[in-house]
């Protein structure tokens, strides 16, 4: 098992000696949640994919929207749809010296399957996978798939004979949750709960080593305040959870602060599975047009997003503009509660804690709902916290306040993920949503070839999910970074929301 601490205090507010050289060649990254697990399947949470990116390798990856290679170099797809061809580099080794072969990717794809958990929604076409020598992989697929290839960006691989070593009864979970099985630029050296993860650079990484951080720390930092201070103090070197109200006065002392465009959504979304208030789609549309959609972006973001529009953030490929999304009009909305003897109505909604936009968007719709007689009664709670109460119908809360990261830039991964039913009760579909014309246009937009019947499909099921208000889509937010002096080369990567890249970003 790895080392269940460091030396915390060389790695942050020593003055000298080995501290301070530590202290030096070390990138120290802020994160306001630690990770449930190490364990890559689960990589659909953001938490997870931060730390699994580091120390291993994926087929493919993205290059801003365009598919690139990776381990893979080449792929081919038949003309039905459903079988891959993979090619594979013979250079890339395991962080134990052993050899990344076709094997270990049969091996990780059938974990996936076997599991059905995390980064399992994104591949359910996925049926069967062979392996063709060292360097060539076959997948077979029960249904052609147009998302399946983009999805393999999230399919971290495993170096086979390591986790069946350890893989126990759980299929390896509890000891890749915190252990290191990749082949990535860095490997995990160890793990303090709550406080920090540490990596450190793999020299033989397929990809070269040209001036990246000897190390790489994630320390945990649950309050924005607390992050700023440590900026400031240089105990960090950057920052993704910093307060819109700090952005202005960091930049005037000299700190970078990255401003970048992203597919992601702040959800609030209603409980639809039928069993509390929120059943009446009355109640839904009235809350929806409760909301100061503009004083959001305004005062809380200070300018850096846009209104949402629908369900598909504005960047996303199938984003339908002409949907017909809720505006702020808490005349229209007191017109419907009065209309429907829903006055007085009172709500719970859960968000994450330790979120700046989240914490002031709670207080700003629990204050809008007050001015047209709906009581909203706030809890903070963390993100596996809201996991677990999601999971069980009866435990989902009358609205989830959540962001929503697309693991890859397809409709699929919000309208599937988020909106079909088959991901309700332990999938992404977190408020239950349930209808069976949008699961049978999902599932159209998914098989089809054509991007033109792909997006009528979509935008089809756009429309159904607005008008049924299953969700109130608060803000399209920019991602903001504030970065300390001497880091260069960071880049936000919309395929990975909320993740640093550590590779490509030198120090000193």
């Amino acid at each position: 098992m790895l080392a269940a601490s460091l030396l915390m205090t060389a790695c942050g507010g020593a003055q000298g000696g080995a501290g301070a050289d530590l202290r030096a060649a070390s990138l120290v990254i802020a994160e306001n949640e630690p990770p449930a697990t190490f364990d890559p399947v689960q990589a659909d949470n953001s938490t997870v994919n931060e730390v699994s990116r580091p120390a291993y390798d994926t087929l493919v990856r993205f290059e801003g929207t365009d598919l690139a290679p990776s381990v893979a170099t080449e792929w081919t797809v038949s003309e039905d749809g459903t079988t891959i061809g993979l090619t594979l580099r013979d250079d890339v080794v395991f962080h134990d010296g052993t050899a990344l072969t076709a094997n270990d990717v049969v091996y990780t794809l059938d974990r996936v399957q076997r599991l059905q958990i995390g980064v399992a929604s994104f591949l359910s076409a996925y049926e069967s996978a062979e392996a063709d020598g060292e360097t060539g992989v076959t997948i077979t697929l029960s249904e052609p798939s147009a998302p399946f290839l983009s999805a393999l960006s999230r399919v971290y691989l495993l170096n086979a004979d390591l986790v069946e070593e350890n893989a126990g009864g759980d299929d390896a979970q509890q000891w890749l949750s915190a252990n290191d099985a990749g082949s990535g630029p860095y490997r995990l050296t160890g793990y303090t709960p709550n406080q920090e993860a540490t990596f450190e650079l793999f020299e033989d990484y397929w990809g070269g080593v040209d001036g990246q951080a000897p190390n790489v720390v994630f320390r945990y930092l649950a309050e924005a305040s607390t992050q700023a201070t440590a900026l400031r103090q240089g105990e960090i070197d950057i920052a993704m959870d910093i307060s819109p109200q700090d952005w202005e006065a960091l930049e005037a002392e000299g700190f970078t602060v990255d401003r970048a465009d992203t597919n992601v959504q702040l959800y609030a979304l209603f409980d639809m599975t039928g069993k509390g208030e929120t059943e009446q789609r009355a109640l839904r549309e009235a809350v929806s047009y409760s909301y100061d959609y503009g004083q959001h972006v305004e005062s809380i973001l200070k300018g850096a997003g846009e209104p949402a529009r629908g369900v598909l953030a504005a960047g996303m490929p199938c984003h339908d503009p002409d949907v017909a999304a809720p505006s702020f009009d808490p005349d229209r909305a007191r017109e419907i509660l009065a209309d429907e003897g829903l006055e007085g109505t009172s709500l719970t909604m859960t968000y994450l804690e330790a979120t700046a936009e989240m914490e002031q968007a709670a207080t700003l719709l629990q204050s809008n709902l007050a001015d047209v007689g709906v009581e909203l009664t706030l809890q903070a709670i963390t993100y596996p916290q809201y996991i677990e109460m999601t999971s069980a119908p009866e435990d989902v809360p009358d609205l989830g306040m959540i962001y929503s990261f697309p693991a890859f830039p397809d409709a699929s991964a919000v309208l599937y993920q988020g909106f079909h039913s088959s991901n309700a009760g332990g999938g992404l579909n977190f408020g239950g949503y349930s209808d069976e014309e949008v699961d049978a246009l999902v599932e159209r937009g998914q098989t089809a070839t054509d991007p033109e019947e792909r997006c009528a499909a979509y935008n089809e099921a756009q429309d159904i999910v607005v008008d049924d208000h299953a969700a109130m889509v608060l803000s399209n937010p920019q991602y903001v970074t504030v970065i300390g002096e001497g880091v260069s080369g960071y880049a936000y990567d919309p395929a990975h929301h909320q993740t640093v890249d550590v590779y490509r970003i030198s120090k000193g």
